[in-house]
Protein backbone atom coordinates (compact mmCIF):
# COMPACT_ATOMS: atom_id res chain seq x y z
CA UNK A 1 0.00 0.00 0.00
CA UNK A 2 1.30 3.32 -1.12
CA UNK A 3 1.49 6.29 1.54
CA UNK A 4 -0.90 9.17 0.53
CA UNK A 5 -1.35 7.14 -2.71
CA UNK A 6 -3.65 9.90 -4.65
CA UNK A 7 -1.42 13.03 -3.62
CA UNK A 8 2.29 13.80 -5.03
CA UNK A 9 1.54 11.67 -7.85
CA UNK A 10 3.43 13.74 -10.37
CA UNK A 11 6.60 14.52 -7.83
CA UNK A 12 7.40 11.02 -7.34
CA UNK A 13 6.52 9.48 -11.01
CA UNK A 14 8.92 12.12 -11.98
CA UNK A 15 11.51 11.23 -9.29
CA UNK A 16 11.46 7.85 -9.72
CA UNK A 17 11.77 8.11 -13.75
CA UNK A 18 14.93 10.51 -13.02
CA UNK A 19 16.64 8.33 -10.44
CA UNK A 20 15.85 5.07 -12.82
CA UNK A 21 17.05 6.27 -15.83
CA UNK A 22 20.21 8.15 -14.17
CA UNK A 23 21.07 4.14 -13.20
CA UNK A 24 20.60 2.60 -16.61
CA UNK A 25 22.75 4.97 -18.08
CA UNK A 26 25.24 4.18 -15.74
CA UNK A 27 24.26 0.72 -16.03
CA UNK A 28 24.92 0.60 -19.97
CA UNK A 29 26.75 3.17 -20.96
CA UNK A 30 30.31 2.05 -22.33
CA UNK A 31 32.18 1.47 -19.07
CA UNK A 32 29.32 0.53 -16.98
CA UNK A 33 28.23 -1.94 -15.49
CA UNK A 34 27.79 -4.20 -18.31
CA UNK A 35 31.27 -3.60 -19.80
CA UNK A 36 32.22 -4.41 -16.37
CA UNK A 37 30.70 -7.80 -16.21
CA UNK A 38 31.53 -8.23 -19.51
CA UNK A 39 35.28 -7.93 -18.71
CA UNK A 40 34.75 -10.02 -15.91
CA UNK A 41 33.00 -12.95 -17.22
CA UNK A 42 35.27 -13.19 -20.58
CA UNK A 43 34.27 -16.75 -21.91
CA UNK A 44 31.62 -17.91 -19.68
CA UNK A 45 29.38 -14.80 -21.31
CA UNK A 46 27.44 -16.42 -24.15
CA UNK A 47 24.98 -14.07 -26.76
CA UNK A 48 21.75 -15.32 -25.88
CA UNK A 49 20.23 -13.25 -28.81
CA UNK A 50 22.38 -11.40 -31.33
CA UNK A 51 19.97 -8.99 -32.91
CA UNK A 52 18.58 -7.16 -29.94
CA UNK A 53 16.41 -3.94 -29.82
CA UNK A 54 17.77 -1.16 -27.92
CA UNK A 55 21.09 -3.54 -26.74
CA UNK A 56 22.23 -5.07 -29.82
CA UNK A 57 23.20 -8.64 -28.13
CA UNK A 58 21.73 -10.18 -25.30
CA UNK A 59 24.22 -11.44 -23.45
CA UNK A 60 23.89 -13.09 -20.02
CA UNK A 61 25.98 -10.49 -18.51
CA UNK A 62 22.87 -7.99 -19.85
CA UNK A 63 20.27 -9.85 -18.08
CA UNK A 64 22.06 -9.95 -15.11
CA UNK A 65 22.51 -5.78 -15.32
CA UNK A 66 18.49 -5.76 -15.98
CA UNK A 67 18.14 -7.91 -12.70
CA UNK A 68 19.88 -5.34 -11.23
CA UNK A 69 17.90 -2.67 -12.65
CA UNK A 70 14.94 -4.34 -11.48
CA UNK A 71 15.53 -4.21 -7.84
CA UNK A 72 16.86 -0.86 -7.96
CA UNK A 73 13.15 0.04 -9.08
CA UNK A 74 11.81 -2.06 -6.89
CA UNK A 75 13.68 -0.82 -3.59
CA UNK A 76 13.85 3.03 -5.33
CA UNK A 77 9.70 2.60 -5.79
CA UNK A 78 9.63 1.87 -1.83
CA UNK A 79 11.73 4.51 -0.62
CA UNK A 80 9.20 6.60 -2.72
CA UNK A 81 6.45 5.71 -0.36
CA UNK A 82 8.33 6.66 2.62
CA UNK A 83 6.96 9.63 4.76
CA UNK A 84 9.95 11.05 5.09
CA UNK A 85 10.87 11.08 1.20
CA UNK A 86 7.33 11.68 -0.15
CA UNK A 87 6.10 14.81 2.21
CA UNK A 88 8.48 17.00 0.61
CA UNK A 89 7.87 15.32 -2.97
CA UNK A 90 3.68 15.64 -2.02
CA UNK A 91 4.22 19.16 -0.79
CA UNK A 92 6.58 20.33 -4.01
CA UNK A 93 3.80 19.11 -6.35
CA UNK A 94 1.46 21.54 -4.11
CA UNK A 95 3.00 24.65 -4.29
CA UNK A 96 3.41 23.94 -8.01
CA UNK A 97 0.10 23.76 -8.84
CA UNK A 98 -0.60 27.20 -6.95
CA UNK A 99 1.83 28.82 -9.07
CA UNK A 100 0.59 31.31 -11.64
CA UNK A 101 2.14 30.42 -15.30
CA UNK A 102 2.74 32.97 -17.64
CA UNK A 103 1.37 32.68 -20.98
CA UNK A 104 3.13 32.35 -24.22
CA UNK A 105 2.73 36.28 -25.12
CA UNK A 106 3.88 37.49 -21.50
CA UNK A 107 6.59 34.48 -21.41
CA UNK A 108 7.76 36.37 -24.90
CA UNK A 109 7.98 39.75 -23.61
CA UNK A 110 9.66 38.88 -20.61
CA UNK A 111 12.39 36.95 -23.19
CA UNK A 112 12.46 39.80 -25.46
CA UNK A 113 13.25 42.31 -22.38
CA UNK A 114 16.07 40.31 -21.02
CA UNK A 115 17.92 39.64 -24.73
CA UNK A 116 17.16 43.95 -25.40
CA UNK A 117 18.86 44.26 -21.73
CA UNK A 118 21.72 41.72 -22.92
CA UNK A 119 22.39 43.39 -26.06
CA UNK A 120 22.46 47.50 -24.52
CA UNK A 121 24.37 46.13 -21.58
CA UNK A 122 26.63 44.20 -24.19
CA UNK A 123 27.49 47.41 -26.34
CA UNK A 124 28.06 49.99 -23.04
CA UNK A 125 30.33 48.10 -21.15
CA UNK A 126 32.08 47.22 -24.63
CA UNK A 127 32.18 50.97 -25.74
CA UNK A 128 33.24 51.62 -21.70
CA UNK A 129 36.52 49.00 -22.21
CA UNK A 130 37.76 50.68 -25.39
CA UNK A 131 37.72 53.96 -23.81
CA UNK A 132 39.20 52.96 -20.98
CA UNK A 133 41.56 50.94 -23.27
CA UNK A 134 42.51 54.17 -25.22
CA UNK A 135 42.62 55.91 -21.57
CA UNK A 136 45.45 53.64 -20.95
CA UNK A 137 47.32 53.85 -23.70
CA UNK A 138 47.63 57.44 -23.75
CA UNK A 139 48.86 57.00 -20.14
CA UNK A 140 51.62 54.56 -21.24
CA UNK A 141 52.71 56.20 -24.05
CA UNK A 142 50.59 54.06 -26.52
CA UNK A 143 52.62 50.73 -25.37
CA UNK A 144 49.31 48.64 -24.11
Amino acid sequence: MSYRKDQGRYARMIAFWAVLLLVAYGCFHSGGLVSVLDRYMGDANPVLVEPFPLLGRLRVSTCIVLGVLLVVALVLHALLQRPKIADPLIETEAEMQKVTWPTWGEAWQGTMAVTVMVVVMFVFLSVVDLLLLKAMQMLTGGAA
